[in-house]
């Protein structure tokens, strides 16, 4: 099975314009419906421990394969 991450693209909220990509990786997931499902939680989880940052939009994908920006 390969890992899955939820790719977020976060934004400053004192500089909405410097912006980068964090990966949260999700285990014991084995669909991108599931990594979907429980990707929310691992989103609130960082979003609460991060509150510098702004989550602009996310999406789930293979840890390693998927390269591209979000």
């Amino acid at each position: 099975m390969t890992p899955l991450s939820v790719l977020l693209y976060v934004c400053l909220l004192s500089d909405p314009n410097q912006c980068e990509e964090r990966r949260l990786p999700i285990s014991d997931v084995g669909s991108i419906g599931q990594c979907m499902f429980w990707a929310q939680t691992a989103i609130a989880e960082w979003s609460g421990t991060h509150p510098k940052y702004k989550i602009i939009r996310w999406k789930c994908g293979y840890a390693k394969l998927d390269e591209e920006p979000i």
